[in-house]
């Protein structure tokens, strides 16, 4: 199964209660990425750094925690076990550039190596309005 998947957001809806997380994430990024996946018939994941990846209708409350480096080796045993559990065998990464966002650079190598343990292909694909990239 092909996952179209990408990393959460710092701008949240601050709504109490849980939200499905493509309504928590408020982001363009997040958004053309889910609809990209709908048109491909993929399935859509974001990974949280609270709560690993994640399906779009997955409920969560507000949270602030940013993905830090002495939590990938955790994070990787996690996203693996729900690769395997989703039956993905290509991820196709969404993300902006390294140097216009550092932070990212955790929760890629999460997902690559996650993705690599269990079998699957990884391809990263740098981060452009979605109309660029033909997925809306």
């Amino acid at each position: 199964m092909l996952l179209f998947a990408t990393y959460c957001s710092a701008d949240k809806d601050g709504a109490s209660g849980d939200l499905p997380a493509v309504e928590r994430y408020r982001s363009d990024r997040i958004q053309g990425v889910y609809a990209g996946a709908q048109s491909a018939q993929a399935r859509f994941g974001i990974l949280s750094g609270r709560f690993g990846l994640i399906a779009h209708d997955h409920p969560i409350p507000y949270y602030d925690h940013l993905l830090k480096r002495d939590e990938v080796e955790e994070m990787v045993s996690r996203v693996q076990h729900t690769l395997s559990a989703w039956e993905v065998t290509e991820v196709r990464w969404f993300s902006v550039a390294f140097e216009m966002d550092p932070n990212v650079a955790q929760y890629r190598q999460v997902m690559e190596r996650a993705a690599t343990a269990e079998g699957a292909t990884f391809e990263l694909t740098l981060w452009e309005p979605a109309a660029t990239l033909g997925l809306i």
